[in-house]
């Protein structure tokens, strides 16, 4: 997995989620266009975990700057709440064309087919077996477990399908899971259902297991040195680590 994005908000500095699990598969849209340039023609399959706009933000733009060279339909995997609102709101002849309607100029499928997951369902993506389930983040939102070996939470909040996950099955052994504010904005994190470091820490109670290398991803870099300051302070800096835009993991 090559992180294109590993934040929670966009500056100067920090690129939004995106996640290249393979040239052909990837999770999330917050940043295509940047990080892959042309090597976007080789996509076959985007994951998206929930609607909202610092994970889909370049899937339109995406499709329109390469329409003329794609040469096969980009095909788009959510749940079908979140197709839905994709449909409603993004690909509505509104706001942005319905390429799930508009046929590709060389090739006579549409230019994307939307593919509906059911929770916990298993399903052959691509070079990964994937297992969407819910993380009680937005409606219709998921997290993936990949490859029997990677749970992905995505945007979380307090979610035992990840524990449960971690704690049946020992072939389990990383985690990638989101801190978005301080503990200072703990308020807000419970709103929005995000994660803060006393939050995570409080979570991290349900594992029952030492052996899971936990990845941090979807900080707000605003926050980041404050975020770090915290985590060593209440002890978990060192069980963590903090993903960055071009980190790298290999799955398994």
């Amino acid at each position: 997995m090559k992180v294109l994005g590993a934040f929670g908000s966009k500056t100067k500095n920090s690129q939004l989620s995106s996640y290249l699990l393979d040239e052909k598969t990837v999770i999330d849209a917050g940043n295509l266009i940047q990080s892959l340039g042309n090597d976007f023609l080789k996509l076959d399959n985007l994951l998206l975990t929930h609607a909202h706009f610092d994970h889909i933000v370049d899937l339109p733009t995406a499709i329109d700057t390469f329409y003329a060279r794609l040469e096969k339909p980009l095909n788009i995997f959510a749940t079908q709440e979140v197709i839905n609102i994709l449909k409603e709101n993004i690909f509505n002849n509104k706001i942005w064309p319905d390429f799930s309607n508009i046929p590709l100029m060389n090739h006579s499928a549409n230019t994307i087919i939307f593919h509906a997951l059911e929770y916990f369902k298993e399903y052959s993506i691509g070079n990964f077996r994937l297992q969407p389930y819910p993380n009680f983040h937005t409606f219709g939102s998921c997290g993936y477990v990949i490859n029997e070996a990677l749970v992905f939470t995505s945007d979380t909040s307090l979610c035992y399908h990840t524990w449960n996950f971690l704690n049946q099955n020992k072939n389990l052994k990383q985690l990638i899971i989101e801190v978005s504010f301080p503990s200072s904005f703990n308020h807000l994190a419970v709103l929005s259902k995000h994660l803060t470091p006393t939050l995570l820490q409080n979570e991290l109670e349900y594992l029952q297991r030492d052996d899971v290398k936990i990845y941090i991803n979807h900080i707000k870099y605003e926050y980041i040195d404050a975020i770090i300051d915290e985590l060593k302070a209440i002890g978990l800096y060192k069980r963590v680590a903090l993903l960055d835009d071009n980190s790298e993991i290999e799955i398994g």
